[in-house]
């Protein structure tokens, strides 16, 4: 462990002395604190608010022992002696009068209705207000809206039951922390403590988008799906192996060593059972599901024929492979067609991010879909972002679909258009937010209202806004200067449910890798959800990532994370409405100087991050 243990304090610029990793080995192994990164975490939330942001040393982790540590073992001692005789009130159904805060369902008897019936069916101490009543529309959010549906019925109106109760109140989930606990961090702790998390001037902010297909994005007016034919995928795939094979020899082999060296399959044939062969190839399941140490083969090529290799991992001392990844194989053919492998190589070489050109200092909020429970359609987790952002006022809003979640169980039961509920969420959402805060929004392809295809155009709106960009899944748009990478479509997840690894290192970097080295947005294929609609022609104009952004945000349902990879910060900033309890990222970018040396400042000194609990 120690070596993860470094390596999340490398992340944060930290070098730990050896005395300081013992110690914190030592009490990693004591207080059953075995996740590194959980460790450092709570960590630099110590060092951040009771020592000014110092370094560990051994003494001061011996306070962070004393304060954090033994304290949080009492309290889940004190939790589980309790557990037993602890008893619960029926928890109250949510005041009505919220129901009608926004002023979009007046006089609606429906809703006269719901109302009748929560206050009957369930043992509330308290009355809700008449919707009637004018101090019932006030609102912490000046000009909010109800983002339910209208036609919402009273029967699927109501909160589901907690299981078993039988008492009509509301399903409750136990989450750890409360609304507004930082849950993870990343920059230098000065730069963390001395931010408002307030935009400081109002302006506007240019919006470029960098995926293009001759000079274009993806728009519903250039798209065209649903007629990629077989041969047209094979195609497709044959390319992208020729190209990402190419890039891998040139990262490992020098000119002359390609010349010298066996190669499979123009070689393969005469060579003796031990001759060391190389072999460029796309990775395989032969069931299409997850890849093991046994269900592996590679497709290779030489351009005129396709074969297969049945792969041996015996003697591999590291490897991560998945499904549709192209790489660089080192081994021998003992017989038939089974390559026994002795080295994989998947590392190529990358084009870095552009260097930060920001002449002032810009607030960025990131939340993702899905924003309302999976038991209602109330939208409660978007109107506590409302009110976040009512109150901070950052310079750039991020928003990852899905919006209106096609596999929700009550979105059937809708009976205005989807189109018509997704504008009236949009219409809240800018009414808020305001003019001076730039709004993206990408779209999603479990969208109600979107096209069900990878990669997906955005919606069109009947209303614009002047400082609201609808973007497309995946996108990469250029804000002044700062390069940010988006994708609503949850590929961390896909990569690590699919792939096989012996000694691969921490895992959200070797997904975040397993992008940049394949060069795509999607890599994967066939795709790991068996219900995406993966189109091989818009992937290839639309999907590829060749050049590294400064930012890059991969929400999904992974634990949220911050990462710097190849000078990338990556950040999932996990899902709004999550019955674990929801979270949102805020960061924000400053200008600095070059070093000494010309070079651009690192992330770590111009870029802080937190992750917080909605």
């Amino acid at each position: 462990m120690d070596t993860e243990l470094k390596q999340q304090f490398d992340e944060i610029g930290v070098e730990p002395s050896d005395a300081v990793l013992d110690k914190c080995m030592e009490l990693a192994i004591s207080y059953g604190c075995m996740d590194a990164t959980e460790f450092v975490e709570q960590w630099m939330a110590f060092s951040l608010s009771h020592l000014h942001g110092d370094e560990p040393t051994p003494e001061n982790l011996g306070e962070f022992e004393r304060k954090v540590l033994q304290l949080k073992k009492e309290k889940v001692g004190f939790k589980t002696s309790t557990q037993k005789t602890k008893t619960y009130a029926p928890a109250p159904v949510a005041d009505t009068s919220s129901l009608t805060t926004y002023g979009l369902i007046e006089d609606d008897p429906m809703m006269d209705d719901y109302v009748s019936e929560s206050v009957t069916d369930s043992s509330m101490m308290h009355t809700p207000k008449s919707k009637k009543d004018p101090s019932s529309r006030s609102s912490a959010l000046k000009g909010g809206v109800l983002f339910s549906p209208a036609s919402y019925t009273p029967q699927s109106a109501k909160r589901t039951p907690a299981a078993g109760t039988g008492t009509g109140t509301p399903s409750t989930t136990t989450v750890a922390g409360k609304p507004g606990d930082t849950v993870d961090t990343f920059g230098h702790p000065k730069l963390l403590a001395g931010t408002e998390w307030q935009a400081k001037l109002e302006h506007t902010l240019s919006v470029s988008q960098k995926l293009l297909h001759q000079e274009a994005p993806l728009t519903l007016a250039n798209l065209s799906y649903m007629n990629d034919l077989l041969c047209d995928k094979c195609d497709d795939l044959e390319d992208r192996l020729e190209a990402t094979g190419r890039a891998l020899v040139e990262k490992k082999l020098s000119a002359e060593e390609v010349a010298e060296i066996s190669w499979y399959p123009q070689d393969g044939q005469t060579l003796q059972a031990l001759h060391k062969l190389y072999a460029v190839g796309m990775i395989h399941s032969e069931d299409d599901g997850p890849l093991d140490a046994y269900s592996s083969f590679m497709a290779v090529t030489d351009g005129e024929e396709c074969s297969y290799l049945e792969l041996n991992f015996t003697r591999i001392k590291s490897a991560s492979i998945f499904p549709g990844q192209v790489v660089l194989a080192k081994g021998f053919i003992p017989k038939g067609t089974t390559f026994v492998v002795e080295e994989i190589h998947t590392e190529r070489k990358l084009t870095p991010p552009s260097p930060l050109r920001v002449d002032r200092e810009l607030q960025f909020v990131v939340a993702a879909g899905p924003y309302t429970h999976s038991t209602d359609m109330f939208y409660d987790p978007l109107q506590d972002l409302l009110k976040y952002l009512k109150d901070h006022r950052p310079d750039v809003l991020v928003l990852v679909g899905p919006f209106v979640d096609a596999s929700h169980k009550l979105v059937a039961e809708m009976a205005e258009t989807f189109d018509s509920f997704f504008e009236k969420m949009i219409a809240g959402i800018m009414e808020v937010v305001g003019a001076h805060t730039t709004v993206l929004m990408v779209s999603s392809q479990k969208d109600a209202m979107s096209h069900a295809i990878y990669p997906t155009p955005p919606p069109t709106l009947r209303r614009t806004y002047p400082n609201l960009h609808l973007l497309p899944d995946p996108s990469i748009v250029d804000l002044d200067g700062i390069t940010v990478g988006v994708t609503s479509t949850d590929v961390v997840d896909h990569l690590l449910s699919h792939e096989f690894a012996v000694n691969g290192g921490e895992r959200m970097h070797r997904a975040i890798n397993h992008l940049f080295n394949q060069g795509s947005f999607y890599p994967m294929y066939p795709p790991a959800d068996e219900d995406m609609a993966y189109d091989s022609q818009l992937a290839l104009k639309y999907a590829q990532l060749r050049q590294l952004p400064n930012i890059l945000l991969l929400p999904g349902d992974q634990r949220h994370f911050i990462r710097l990879v190849s000078d990338c910060l990556v950040i999932n900033p996990g899902r709004l409405a999550d019955n674990k309890g929801g979270t949102f990222a805020r960061f924000l970018v400053t200008p600095t100087a070059p070093t000494a040396t010309g070079k651009a400042a690192s992330l770590f000194n111009s870029v802080a991050c937190q992750v917080q609990r909605i």
